[in-house]
């Protein structure tokens, strides 16, 4: 089940970092290593020196250019990030919390988890992309963690969770073709948000706050492709029906509340 977990780091500047994060996943038996766009080259010599007996998780590391890309058949992905606004520190788990839904859900499908840049990590409009957050509990004074330090939290708690299920009956595992993967439901919301917005919903100076409140409400759901095609059809229908009745709508004044 371990191999069904992605490590993701996300436009990465050190080349240690890297190496570092490939020996971690290395140590708590994880493989699975994608960078996307990283900003120093992968295989320095720095990261095969910190990759140790690392390196064949370093050897095997993919790159991509973007997260979408990361991100393609995983079936639930979590965003690390300590950046949270008041809604965003509401809906985020602790990395144990992750680890336990994780493994859960990794008998369906990959899984990924992922990590933004060493110097200020993930943007708020990336976690648009995530199902879930994933905040580290360090004091509130300095809970900024190095990248590779943040990767060992995490990789630790996976493998717990993992080590708790061996004294459980085994799970059986599959690639469940009705489970909905990120790239359907990267469509899903890409329509729903532009029908939403074209009836007014994302109203106000700040709309992200309720995108980021459907996005997660929807991510922690195990939603199927035959969903995902219903919600989506629903965006297309009310797209039709705003642009073939413009005059009903006016969005230059407040919604009734």
């Amino acid at each position: 089940m371990l191999s069904r977990l992605r490590i993701v780091l996300v436009s990465p500047s050190g080349p240690a970092n890297i190496g570092g994060v490939a020996r971690i996943m290395a140590n708590m038996g994880l493989g699975d290593l994608v960078v996307v766009a990283p900003r120093c080259e992968v295989h320095d010599a720095a990261a095969v020196a910190y990759a140790a007996h690392g390196k064949p998780v370093l050897d095997d590391a993919r790159v991509v250019p973007d997260i979408p890309a990361a991100l393609a058949g995983c079936v639930r992905t979590y965003a690390t990030s300590s950046k949270l606004g008041l809604y965003r520190r509401q809906a985020a788990i602790t990395p144990a919390e992750a680890a336990a839904e994780a493994l859960q859900v990794a008998t369906r499908g990959p899984v990924a988890f992922v990590f933004g840049r060493e110097d200020y990590g993930l943007q708020n409009r990336e976690l648009l992309h995530f199902d879930r957050i994933v905040s580290i509990p360090a004091a509130e004074s300095y809970p900024v963690l190095n990248l590779a330090a943040a990767v060992a939290i995490l990789c630790y708690e996976l493998r717990g969770a993992w080590l708790a299920l061996e004294h459980q009956p085994p799970l059986p595992l599959a690639i469940d073709p009705g489970v909905a993967t990120d790239d359907q439901k990267q469509v899903m919301f890409a329509r729903l948000f532009d029908a939403l917005d074209a009836v007014g919903f994302f109203f106000g100076q700040n709309p992200d706050h309720l995108k980021y409140a459907l996005r997660h409400l929807l991510g922690r759901l195990d939603l199927g492709v035959n969903e995902v095609d219903i919600l989506i059809g629903m965006a297309r229908q009310i797209r039709w029906y705003v642009d073939h009745h413009p005059q009903r709508t006016d969005r230059s004044t407040r919604p009734p509340a």
